[in-house]
């Protein structure tokens, strides 16, 4: 009987520890890991204060490139494949800048891919977020390691 109390006392013990485990893997973190996907933007010359945590996904040729946090942040689509080509850029109140560019549009856009590190440059169309009825055209670099 005593051996079996002891048993039950350790499994009880381990599933504790396996539950503070999992908490402790679970909890957010309020800075992007060491090496993680992280990107720099600089609009007209004037670099990003922070390095913005980002997801990467691919689909197909089609890779996504979104800030975590949404304001401020981006979005970026870039095909890659026998060459790399930007689709799309969505900046939102990245220094104080809100605009985008994409396929079709007025402007101009180029994409690189340096081993996991994508940079896109071109011109996005917009408003500056202190005068957001007055049209704005910006210089971007956008450079993103996934």
């Amino acid at each position: 009987m005593r051996h079996i109390q002891r048993r039950i006392r350790t499994a009880g013990a381990r599933t504790v520890v396996l539950a503070a485990l999992v908490a402790s893997a679970c909890a957010a973190q309020s800075s992007p890991p060491a090496g993680g996907n992280t990107a720099r933007i600089t609009i007209n010359g004037q670099q990003s204060s922070t390095a913005f945590p980002i997801d990467c996904t691919q689909r197909a040729w089609l890779w996504i490139i979104d800030s975590v946090q949404k304001e401020p942040g981006f979005t970026a689509m870039v095909e890659t494949g026998t060459a790399v080509t930007p689709k799309a850029v969505r900046l939102r109140s990245v220094n104080g800048f809100t605009g985008s560019w994409a396929v079709g549009r007025t402007g101009t856009a180029e994409a690189s891919i340096d081993g996991s590190t994508f940079t896109i440059t071109g011109t996005a169309s917009g408003a500056n977020d202190d005068r957001p009825t007055r049209p704005a055209d910006v210089q971007y670099r956008l450079e993103a390691r996934c």
